[in-house]
């Protein structure tokens, strides 16, 4: 929206000199405070467009959209100015249009060059967008959804080689070596995944972690800790099913009663950390001065993913400003009451739809606090209706937005659902106790935890999780 103290539009074209200045700028600060009309091409534009720029005698500025088009201009197609007077944003659109596109068909994407023509930006500003909205380059983008593809395309019956064409690998060994990182399996033994599946572990895997983030309440429900790893009871569809996960000698041998093996497969990979890889954050900061004996201790970490975003969703409504012992207790009272119960005892995280359904009172009555029964169930009918999205192919910064608006939503549960849930690499709960306790550890010279863990980004996700379990079993 435009800020306040603006003139209207004769002083906006008394400051033309000054305006034109910032415009040049393509400083997105600048959006909504006015707009460049250009009467060559006969569109309007916000500051930060990444049009070329028109010389200063063929530039108007105007305070409103209404304005530029009285005076019979059109808005601009690449920037969308009209978007932003109705508090979206035309970088966001930019990356959620571009997204949506490669995830389609990246097959048409033969490079990233491709990419920056449909996006209609260069290739440096290209990857600053991705880092900005998805947290990986565009490149990193690429790959993720040329794996999808392929993953659909197996599932339908393809050959790997058939596969690989469809999904836009040129070489068999890249689109193997990818597949299998992505996967923990080749794309010949994803083809014929049958209930018994094994995958095949990074070197330097550490499966203590994992069983420590599984096996945060010793009665859980829906989850449980093994003698050689652990047992997972989770909803595809509308039925329950058991993921049982064993590691043994570089592997995760893995068996489920679902019908759909290849969720099963997808939730595993999730629930193991596929999702980050540690080398490059690695490689970058274990030397930093601070940190780097950290980093070189936990060698090989990766941040366990939930099941999905909706899990990490309600436990982070769940666990705000209570203690991790209270917050598994109203967790477990919640899933008993709810979810969706399985033969062996087992019990399923209830679906967000289920949640969406209650009055509070229902919650209440598990002793719930009767304001996180409201912002539970807020959630959850945001999520059903899909008010929020928590996808990758939604900007982060768009699904922030739409989170704030959600009753008893804010930066922690954003930052720890976008984190645990859609596994964005770039994340920081700042506000988190733990995260506060090991930074007073690791930096307490450092101004805040917000300065000393800008050195990280793009990886702060993967920082944070290094702070979490530098305390050792702290809240998370």
């Amino acid at each position: 929206m435009l800020k306040e103290g603006r003139g209207r539009a004769n002083r906006l074209q008394a400051d033309h000199e000054q305006l034109y200045r910032r415009f040049l700028e393509r400083n997105p600060e600048f959006d909504g405070e006015f707009l460049t009309g250009v009467v060559s091409t006969g569109v309007y534009c916000l500051p930060s467009c990444p049009a070329r720029r028109p010389k200063p005698e063929n530039v108007r500025f105007f305070e409103t959209p209404e304005e530029a088009r009285r005076a019979g201009l059109r808005p601009c197609r690449r920037c969308r100015p009209d978007a932003l007077y109705r508090g979206e944003a035309w970088h966001e659109n930019i990356f959620e249009r571009t997204a949506e596109r490669v995830c389609g068909e990246p097959a048409a994407f033969p490079d990233i060059a491709a990419i920056s023509r449909t996006a209609g930006l260069s290739r440096t500003a290209l990857n600053l967008l991705f880092l900005e909205h998805a947290h990986e380059t565009a490149g990193t983008f690429l790959r993720r959804a040329r794996i999808a593809k392929a993953r659909q395309a197996l599932a339908g019956g393809r050959t790997p080689l058939r596969a690989a064409a469809d999904s836009g690998f040129e070489s068999a060994s890249a689109f193997h070596a990818q597949f299998l990182a992505r996967t923990g399996v080749t794309p010949a033994a994803y083809a014929r995944l049958q209930a018994a599946f094994t995958v095949r572990l990074p070197s330097r895997y550490r499966t203590d972690e994992v069983l420590d983030f599984q096996g945060r309440d010793s009665q859980g429900l829906s989850e449980s800790i093994t003698p050689c790893g652990f047992r997972k009871c989770v909803l595809i569809g509308n039925n329950s099913a058991v993921i049982d996960i064993c590691f043994e000698s570089g592997t995760a041998v893995c068996s489920t009663d679902a019908v759909d093996v290849r969720t099963a497969h997808e939730i595993a990979v999730r629930m193991l950390g596929f999702d980050c890889e540690p080398s490059l954050f690695e490689r970058q900061h274990a030397a930093d001065p601070i940190f780097g004996a950290l980093i070189q201790r936990q060698a090989g970490l990766r941040v366990p993913l939930a099941v999905n975003a909706w899990e990490s969703l309600a436990w982070s409504i769940i666990g705000q400003q209570i203690s991790l012992q209270a917050a598994v207790r109203l967790r477990r009272a919640m899933i008993a009451t709810f979810g969706t119960p399985h033969a062996s005892g087992m019990v399923a995280h209830p679906a967000p739809e289920v949640i969406a359904g209650l009055d509070p009172a229902a919650l209440v009555r598990l002793r719930f606090p009767a304001f996180k029964a409201d912002y539970l169930i807020a959630a959850a009918r945001a999520l059903a209706s899909s008010s929020i999205r928590l996808s990758r192919q939604w900007s982060a910064m768009h699904i922030a937005r739409e989170m704030k608006k959600v009753r008893g939503i804010g930066p922690w549960t954003i930052q720890y659902s976008l984190l645990r849930g859609v596994g964005l690499a770039d994340c920081l709960p700042a506000s988190d106790a733990g995260v506060i306790r090991a930074w007073k550890k690791v930096a307490p010279d450092t101004p805040s935890v917000a300065d000393f863990m800008a050195r990280f980004a793009p990886f702060r996700s993967l920082a944070t999780y290094h702070l979490w379990q530098s305390l050792k079993g702290a809240d998370e």
